[in-house]
């Protein structure tokens, strides 16, 4: 049986951008999102031992669960990740590194207000050309006509993409639970598959995500915080879809430092680390725990400053003056 640190990888706790093949030296890689049960990658896992396969999905009940599938085939080619396929597929997975990207019956969203989430919307073309080597391809597969026609026009009518076939009930060597479950409704299945054709088109990234080391800030002014840290339990903000809460805090003996537990999401993008509070001669230090090491996204951006923020007006409070202009460096 593989062990389960070889099947889930944890984007925060890995160095970025991923090593999609796992250093196995196979020379083909494929994607799918949403994998549901894990049914149909690790179907395409035992047929093709020389290949590496990916899974992302959302729910950590079907992680777990096609875990469990995985370990028992006994795969040592298939890795999972539990987050958003968006933020993975900018984030994580080197350009141009996969050989294909299959997604198999995507919530359609036919809500106007949540069209932004379907794959046709925004940049997420471009993102999938982007992880795709020239001659890689995309396929979808869905059982609503609607959404297989607007995915096929609007992927096909990218500058990287090529539409390359357009099926209705094709044959499939694997079907999935949702699969075989409209089949027997008699509802048909709408597939299109598009080619990438070209270097270009693809969203410009010049970085990865890089750690938050030596990331503090400044925050003028002078006094005990121990009773301020014991009050931000459960308190936090959020910028958009970065969201950042603070949880337990801890107190060093001599009073003077603290360490403050923070839970920080960017969408489904979850990471939890520890804040440092050093209390000085003339100012307090915030910063990243130095054994803490997340990725600097907007929500640990936000958590940090935020921080900083309460610290101010805390002061400023106690004395009954207007906070100060504190000094970040990130």
């Amino acid at each position: 049986m593989s062990d389960i640190r070889e099947n889930i990888v944890v984007p925060e706790k890995e160095q970025l951008p991923l090593d999609v093949r796992r250093g196995s030296g196979l020379t083909r890689v494929f994607l799918e999102i949403g994998f549901g049960n894990g049914e149909f990658i690790v179907h395409l896992a035992r047929q093709n031992p020389d290949a590496y396969f990916w899974g992302v999905e959302m729910s950590r009940s079907c992680v777990l669960r096609a875990l469990k599938r995985i370990q028992g085939e006994g795969l040592n080619n298939v890795s999972l990740l539990c987050g958003d396929a968006r933020f993975i597929l900018k984030e994580c997975i080197p350009k141009e590194s996969l050989d294909g990207i299959y997604m198999n019956f995507p919530c359609p969203w036919p809500k106007k207000k949540h069209s932004k989430r379907r794959v046709s919307s925004g940049d997420f073309p471009s993102e999938i050309s982007g992880v795709l080597r020239k001659g890689g391809f995309f396929e979808l597969v869905t059982d609503e006509e609607w959404y297989g026609v607007e995915v096929r026009n609007v992927l096909s009518a990218h500058p990287s993409l090529q539409l390359g076939e357009w099926c209705i009930n094709p044959p499939r060597l694997v079907t999935t639970k949702y699969e075989r479950k409209w089949l027997e409704m008699g509802k048909k299945i709408f597939l299109s598959r598009f080619v990438k054709n070209n270097e270009e088109g693809y969203s410009e990234r010049s970085i990865f995500l890089r750690r938050a080391e030596d990331v503090h800030i400044r925050v003028p002014g002078k006094g005990s915080l121990n009773v301020f840290v014991k009050g931000l339990y459960n308190q936090g903000g959020g910028n958009g879809e970065s969201l950042w809460v603070y949880k337990r805090s801890y107190a060093s003996g001599d009073g003077g430092a603290h360490l403050v537990e923070v839970v920080a999401g960017d969408g489904s993008f979850e990471q939890k680390f520890f804040l440092q509070i050093v209390e000085r001669e003339e100012d307090v230090l915030v910063k990243i725990a130095p054994y803490s090491s997340p990725f600097l996204t907007t929500s640990v951006r936000g958590a940090l400053e935020g921080l900083g923020g309460l610290i101010e007006a805390h002061y400023a409070e106690s004395k009954g003056t207007m906070p100060s202009k504190k000094e970040r460096v990130l």
